[in-house]
């Protein structure tokens, strides 16, 4: 059944990534040091940066914490809060093979951006000294602007933040930059020079990538490219034919834009959003097929697929410049509707 065949052809234009697409990292506005109460003169401490999450404390020090990071823990893939998860790997392996995780830190904890907590989960598990410390202090903070904290962990005060919204609102603006003028004729597609005067985008040096092999959309040119929005970066991938352009992927293996806050923020840039093709059973998390159009742009199709736990742990968008949906197979036609209304 070619239920998610989209999401599989998403998945395999980024392959080389796909092996990594669990080795989530904590994102760098959690990174500072955390103290009870936020007074980073007292133990124990927190601190956390790019090389991960380092304790001490009055039992000794663990740095830094062999951890497994999640931005849907609690929610599920349609979790669009500010909290982020580490899942602290101790004690070996369970009966299933996996890692134990006895201690879970929550960053943001329940919505409250510095907050930071930590909850003993697998009591069966014994802990270090560290580990205990922090589990026995459980509420932590980030630390307060001129705290008597040690040097290196002043270094790791935690950058501005920017609102929730403006990685989606920066995600809009490439969709827009991307989508063809509405004056362009009927048909056909721009070259792929075009594609650089989209903002946040980095893209691969021309000329395009030709392929030994057409992608499964028939096509036999790519060029590659990196999006920046809102602290986090953006896998896309510039699909077509020697000349021309047709088809834009993006995969997300960081913090999920959300579908909704995407939505939102390309009908807030100007565009009209409608939804073309949809999930008939909406717990099925299914794509979703969007038509947008208006703010002097030619009409054309975003698909939109959001984390669905390990088979598809990654955020996947297309934007395709031709704006007719293909017609549904028999086996599709049992899983979505064009009726979305």
């Amino acid at each position: 059944m070619r239920i998610y065949s989209h999401v599989g052809f998403v998945a395999a234009l980024f392959l080389p990534a796909i092996a990594n697409a669990s080795d989530l990292e904590l994102p760098p506005e959690v990174y500072g040091s955390y103290a009870p109460g936020g007074d980073c003169s007292k133990q124990p401490r927190i601190s956390v940066n790019k090389a991960g999450i380092h304790l001490d404390t009055a039992a000794g020090k663990r740095s830094p914490l062999p951890i497994m990071v999640s931005y849907t823990w609690a929610g599920g893939a349609r979790y669009e809060g500010i909290q982020t998860w580490a899942l602290v790997k101790h004690g070996g392996k369970d009966r299933w093979g996996d890692d134990n995780k006895p201690v879970i830190l929550t960053f943001n904890a329940y919505e409250k951006r510095g907050d930071l907590l930590v909850d003993r989960v697998e009591p069966q598990v014994p802990l270090d000294g560290p580990l205990t410390s922090i589990t026995q202090a459980k509420n932590f903070r980030i630390c307060r602007s001129g705290a008597a904290a040690p040097a290196s962990a002043q270094r790791l005060a935690a950058p501005p933040v920017a609102s929730a919204q403006a990685p989606a609102a920066s995600f809009a603006a490439v969709i827009g930059a991307l989508m063809q003028p509405a004056s362009a004729p009927a048909n056909s597609y721009y070259d792929w020079l075009f594609i650089e005067k989209a903002p946040h985008v980095t893209w691969a040096a021309l000329p395009p990538d030709m392929l030994d092999k057409p992608l499964a959309n028939g096509q036999f040119f790519r060029r590659n490219g990196t999006v920046a929005v809102g602290g986090q970066s953006l896998k896309i991938m510039a699909a077509g034919a020697r000349s021309m352009v047709m088809n834009h992927y993006f995969k997300n293996e960081g913090r999920p834009l959300g579908e909704e806050t995407v939505v939102a923020a390309l009908r807030g840039s100007g565009l009209t959003v409608t939804a073309a093709r949809c999930g008939i059973n909406k717990s099925l998390l299914a794509p979703t097929w969007y038509r947008v159009s208006g703010n002097g742009k030619r009409a054309a199709l975003l698909w939109v697929a959001q984390p669905r736990g390990a088979a598809s742990p990654w955020e996947g968008f297309n934007l395709s410049l031709d704006a007719n949906l293909k017609p549904l197979t028999p086996q599709e036609r049992a899983v979505y509707t064009d009726r979305c209304a």
